[in-house]
């Protein structure tokens, strides 16, 4: 089976960027101390600022390099006000603004893909996730799919043909803890390999597909997802083992009378439940389903859907390539 590569432009160029940055910079606590930190940030002889397209650049000729994908395609984020800033004014409301030299960087590493020939995605309703996932969907089981993120949002596209590349630290460890040598797979720098195994084995779930149900009970704290308040993972993974869903636990509580309440207390127990979460989840469903809409990635966009498969076919540019590595001053690349 062929491969196609997703990657999340993103996530993959925020590392990039601050993997490429002086220790000034990163330690700069006053803004006159990252001014001067500034001065060291890698930029062309013109003062455009590269080190985040360059290393992003770098990893991604590796990557084609290495893995030899014939089927490529970079998602991006646009805007923080997508249609989920829309059900959910506090969505990702505790994020910080991009610095300047960092924003900069996007719309010319767009630049570059475009040159280079690389397939794009990106629009101001969706999320680079709902490109990925609209994508695997679109594609799915005629090739065989690696999505390249640090997103863990990314998980719940899973499946036997659709495999996601995290981005971790602690990708060795979790090789070492599952009995596998890092060292034996032909992977991106720094990712850990997810498949329907290891997120039974990691998180205790019986489908990729239940990370959605998780996020909706206990939240998501980096993407400021509610959840419902007071109940914690601890609770979760044995409520989705009995009752798969949301919507099932929910029709399994509802309508709720003196004897049932009984028998799902008594349930709780026997599941390992130390305190009955049932008062927790009552008062909390609107913001469970509404929690479970934001963590939800739409893999449904009507772009993706007219795509044929052809149209994500890596064919570098090898003229434009040389064009835009010399204009960016990217001699090594070269």
């Amino acid at each position: 089976m062929e491969k196609m590569i997703l990657v999340d432009g993103s996530s993959l160029l925020s590392t990039s960027f601050f993997g490429l940055l002086p220790k000034e910079y990163l330690y700069a606590k006053t803004k006159e101390q990252k001014e001067i930190a500034l001065k060291k940030v890698m930029k062309t002889s013109d003062g455009i600022f590269t080190n985040g397209v360059y290393a992003m650049t770098k990893s991604l000729m590796r990557l084609i390099q290495q893995q030899k994908p014939k089927y490529m395609a970079i998602a991006w984020d646009v805007t923080r006000n997508t249609f989920r800033k829309a059900l959910y004014e506090e969505y990702k409301a505790h994020r910080k603004e991009t610095a300047p030299e960092l924003k900069s960087q996007f719309q010319l590493m767009q630049r570059v893909l475009d040159e280079l020939g690389i397939s794009q995605f990106k629009s101001a309703q969706y999320e680079a996730d709902d490109y990925l996932g609209s994508l695997a969907k679109q594609f799915n089981g005629q090739v065989m799919t690696f999505v390249l993120t640090k997103d863990q949002d990314s998980l719940q596209l899973i499946n036997d043909t659709t495999h996601v590349w995290l981005t971790t630290s602690k990708h060795k460890d979790m090789y070492s803890e599952i009995g596998q040598n890092y060292g034996d797979y032909k992977l991106p720098n720094g990712v850990f390999e997810h498949t329907v195994e290891t997120i039974k084995y990691f998180y205790e779930l019986d489908n990729p597909s239940q990370i959605i149900d998780m996020k909706a009970i206990e939240g998501d704290k980096s993407d400021n997802i509610p959840g419902v308040a007071g109940v914690g993972s601890k609770t979760v993974i044995p409520l989705l083992k009995e009752f798969g869903t949301v919507e099932n636990l929910y029709d399994s509580i509802e309508p709720l009378d003196k004897e049932k309440e009984i028998e799902l207390k008594k349930l709780f127990k026997e599941l390992g439940i130390k305190r009955s979460p049932l008062k927790k989840l009552i008062e909390g469903k609107a913001y469970a389903y509404l929690s479970k809409q934001l963590a939800t990635i739409n893999c449904d966009i009507e772009e993706v859907k007219k795509l044929e498969l052809n149209d994500l076919i890596l064919n570098i540019n090898e003229d434009n390539k040389v064009k835009i590595f010399k204009e960016l001053e990217f001699s090594s690349l070269l």
